[in-house]
């Protein structure tokens, strides 16, 4: 069972609700198709029991006393088991030496039972009344709103994970290509790589993205698409296509160390790696010993949203990267808005003082082009030039804007 914090207090629980009751062992269970396993376990530390009861630990449900009491065929109490007719005989009772036992449903919401809350004693005890049933009964209800919570979102974990696994195995994920626009070659100099994922019905990538991290699969994800790039580029190499592209790459993926690898067989000139600004780098004097072997064979670094992300201008200055792209947010409606033409100058005039290239992205209209252009911006993406395109259409002549 995943560990929360809800199942910490319920773990805290257990132990109060065994000493109160001055039993050796208290303890949660879950029922699947077949068996009885045990989750959460309390146990008194001056025990000596032969085999002592660990979480993790399951039996076949109709050898267990936690089923036959949910089940009605066992009475909640059973203050000896040596007198009652069905626990004297099952090996249960031998193996984990269970003199006493006492133990209740744990239901969910829906009226499912999920399992049991139970104790036992290794002695027979006559002291274990109605009340201490009751007692059970309340803390099995509360236990039944945690775990069913727990249990709705491990059930959903799954489904996420299963449906993550299948975009993988099935080779569900493609690539697009969005142009950047340079003013002074007047051409598309290279293309930002964006992924697609082509399942029904349609979500856009990243809730993907956002689902594979939340699962784990995150890496795999993004090696998936990377992979997908190199597909592409080697394709590109064989029609005599002459394409240079731009990746994003998240630091999760620098950190893994399995970027070089992934672009061994690639030159330098065909990929610019992208790093978004929106994530936190910990640890930059270590993160540059990951960008390093990149940097080392010639690939450029670009810095994604800048003027819109977590760590703003020490960013740039820690990784020094080749290229930054100014946010999206800052293209929208520039024309209409001066304080954003003069955040725009004083990060074209910083990214001068170390001969770093600037991207505008998000340029929609031709207003906003006009007027990036009057303030220095050289290279242009968005909409207003071209929306992404498949890799079959990058043979074609894609149209520039007539008012470029």
């Amino acid at each position: 069972m995943e560990r929360s914090s809800s199942t910490a207090d319920l773990s805290m629980l257990l132990e109060a609700i065994r000493q109160f009751l001055n039993m050796e062992v208290a303890f949660t269970s879950r029922f699947t198709q077949n068996e009885r396993k045990v989750e959460l376990v309390s146990a008194n530390d001056d025990s000596s029991f032969s085999h002592p009861l660990v979480s993790g630990v399951s039996d076949e449900l109709n050898n267990s006393y936690c089923f036959k009491i949910a089940n009605g065929e066992l009475a909640n109490l059973i203050k000896d088991t040596a007198a009652n007719p069905i626990t004297r005989s099952m090996p249960v009772t031998e193996k984990l030496e269970i003199g006493a036992y006492i133990g209740v449903p744990i239901t969910l919401k829906n009226g499912d039972v999920y399992g049991t809350l139970c104790c036992y004693d290794k002695a027979a005890n006559s002291q274990l009344s109605q009340r201490d049933v009751d007692l059970l009964h309340i803390i099995a209800s509360y236990a039944g709103q945690v775990l069913g919570r727990n249990l709705a979102t491990k059930q959903h974990k799954d489904q996420l994970r299963t449906a993550v696994r299948n975009v993988i195995d099935e080779n569900l994920i493609e690539v697009v290509f969005q142009p950047i626009y340079g003013k002074h070659s007047r051409s598309y100099e290279y293309y930002e790589v964006l992924a697609r994922f082509n399942t029904q019905p349609y979500r856009p990538p990243n809730e993907w993205l956002h689902d594979a991290d939340l699962v784990g699969l995150g890496l795999e994800v993004e090696s998936a698409i990377i992979k997908q790039v190199v597909k592409r580029l080697h394709m590109a190499g064989a029609r005599e296509l002459k394409l240079k592209t731009s990746i994003n790459v998240s630091p999760r993926m620098m950190e893994s160390g399995l970027l070089p690898e992934l672009l061994s067989k690639i030159s330098s000139e065909q990929v610019r790696i992208e790093l978004t600004e929106h994530v936190s780098v910990t640890n930059y004097e270590e993160f540059r010993t990951y960008l390093r072997p990149l940097i080392e064979r010639g690939f450029k670094i670009c810095i994604d949203d800048v003027g819109a992300g977590f760590a703003s201008l020490k960013h740039i200055l820690e990784i020094e990267p080749d290229v930054i792209k100014l946010d999206l947010s800052l293209a929208t409606n520039i024309h209409l808005d001066s304080k954003r033409q003069s955040l725009v100058t004083g990060l074209l005039a910083f990214a001068r003082s170390f001969n770093c290239e600037v991207v505008a992205e998000g340029v929609e209209t031709a207003e906003e082009y006009q007027t990036l252009a009057k303030l220095g911006v050289t290279f242009f993406q968005g909409w207003y030039f071209s929306r992404p395109v498949k890799f079959e259409q990058l043979d074609n002549n894609l149209k520039i804007p007539t008012a470029v």
